[in-house]
């Protein structure tokens, strides 16, 4: 699950348009909610490709802003870690193994999806 941090004039609320960084924290919360953990969570600036991102959320300087308001909450050191890139690079790591195991065994036009079933866990 990924957060974005667009915040165009198509999302209103209380009269103001446009996500805060307090919304995009409250997006986290409920993608946590969902899935139990944080273990499957990242976040989506795509700075390069939105005109208007998330007030408070204008560049990658402004990360450390929504780290604070998930340890506010109750976020643990972990858990920040997983979101803010941890998660990706532990997806990255077991796709580098399946990948490695993968060629050393048969050619990519020979596999099955299920050769890929340990990226999933």
């Amino acid at each position: 699950v990924n957060a974005p941090f667009v915040a165009g004039d198509f999302f209103v609320s209380g009269g103001v348009v446009g996500a805060s960084v307090i919304q995009v924290a409250d997006h986290i919360d409920y993608a946590k909610k969902v899935c139990g953990n944080v273990l499957h969570l990242g976040l989506g600036a795509d700075y390069d490709g939105i005109k208007a991102p998330a007030r408070g959320m204008e560049d990658v300087s402004t990360y450390p802003v929504l780290t604070a308001e998930l340890l506010k909450r109750g976020y643990t050191d972990d858990e920040i870690i997983a979101i803010n890139g941890g998660n990706v690079l532990r997806c990255l790591e077991k796709i580098e193994a399946v990948a490695a195991r993968l060629q050393a065994s048969s050619l990519a036009s020979e596999c099955k999806p299920e050769d890929f079933g340990e990226v999933a866990g």
